[in-house]
């Protein structure tokens, strides 16, 4: 009879406890969406202040004085796309970033920055560069970034180091992409300068770059994704570079971490690209139809190789075509030919792959999109 008793206790203890968590998060809902009702601007005049974006005054003082919100997850406020957050997988970094509609083209973004030390959470209303180089130059305008991904890499000391993913737009067509390292030391958040090249030590790497080329060339978007890989079986970095004009050129500078830094080994073809295709100096055009996908790399500045796969395959997979050809200014077309086989690629809103046989055109398909 007392074994039933304490079950029953620790039954009701259990669903006290269960209640209460419940109670408490639909508080916090209730707090969010409250703050995203007022976050919208009250009249004319106010839109015109915030330059006609929501106020996040709400969110910045909810996040410095309530550490409950370091694990909330403000579901309401990013499906609105009223601020993106990104937390390390260990749950102990999360970074808040949002567009404060200042700074025109040159977006100004609001950051909120809250790490855990210990049994302590800690909170701050500012950008990672000014956390993080306290004694660097800035400008007089806390720009700050945005921020959506926060990568965590376990050290063989044990502890744990953070790489961000930094964005930042420095004009309509021109911005900037850095991996910006960091730790959790002394009950701080530290810069941490593991990134080795050639001797020195950095703890950022990335580029500037513009934007429409890369976009138009890599798939209409699906190319941002290929900026920083890790690959995890050979525990290599890899960072996008770019070319005198600072165009991306899908060539990486390639880090490889032996458990404290990134040190430099080389820059190279990625290791989603099947090593048949690795020489190359830069990509020409990536582009997927109903079928295909086809990328044309420039080999040597004149040259053109064409390489494609089933639209069911990777480009890590053996390409089924590979064949060298040249590139036509006047029709904004690139031509490759095998026997009696012509292959034709025009470049405009949409790439075209056109595949004529002995001057009849067999096969035409036109670049397919989606969201990336």
């Amino acid at each position: 009879m007392k074994a039933y008793s304490l079950l029953y206790l620790s039954l009701c203890s259990l669903v006290t406890l269960y209640a209460c968590q419940s109670s408490h998060t639909t508080q916090m809902e209730k707090k969010e969406l409250k703050m995203l009702e007022d976050s919208q601007p009250k009249s004319e005049e106010e839109a015109f202040e915030n330059f006609y974006t929501p106020s996040h005054e709400g969110l910045i003082n909810w996040v410095l004085t309530d550490t409950a919100t370091f694990s909330y997850p403000f579901t309401q406020s990013i499906e609105k796309e009223y601020v993106t957050i990104a937390t390390s997988a260990d749950k102990c970094l999360r970074i808040y970033s949002w567009n404060t509609g200042e700074g025109g083209t040159m977006i100004c973004w609001g950051n909120l920055i809250q790490y855990r030390s210990g049994t302590e959470i800690k909170a701050v209303h500012q950008s990672l560069d000014m956390l993080l180089h306290p004694d660097g130059e800035h400008d007089e305008i806390d720009f700050g970034s945005y921020i959506d991904t926060i990568y965590t890499y376990p050290c063989t000391d044990g502890s744990k180091l953070y790489m961000v993913d930094d964005y930042f737009r420095i004009s309509s067509n021109y911005s900037a992409n850095s991996l910006v390292a960091m730790r959790i030391k002394d009950g701080n958040l530290v810069s941490a300068p593991c990134f080795v090249r050639h001797g020195k030590r950095s703890d950022t790497i990335g580029f500037e770059h513009s934007i429409a080329d890369w976009y138009f060339l890599a798939n209409l978007g699906e190319g941002w994704d290929w900026l920083f890989q890790y690959d995890k079986k050979a525990q290599n970095l890899y960072v996008a570079t770019t070319d005198s004009m600072n165009c991306i050129s899908d060539r990486y500078d390639i880090y490889h971490f032996n458990g404290t830094d990134f040190v430099y080994q080389k820059t190279g073809a990625p290791f989603w690209l099947h090593p048949q295709l690795h020489h190359y100096q830069r990509l020409e055009l990536f582009f997927r139809t109903k079928d295909y996908i086809i990328r044309i790399d420039n080999l040597d500045g004149e040259t053109m190789r064409y390489a494609s796969w089933k639209s069911t395959q990777q480009m890590s997979d053996t390409p089924e075509q590979v064949l060298n050809g040249s590139y036509v200014e006047k029709d904004n077309t690139f031509l490759f030919s095998k026997g009696s086989y012509r292959y034709v690629v025009t470049m405009g809103d949409k790439a075209t792959l056109k595949v004529q046989h002995n001057g009849k055109t067999i096969l035409q398909q036109t670049q397919e999109t989606k969201e990336f």
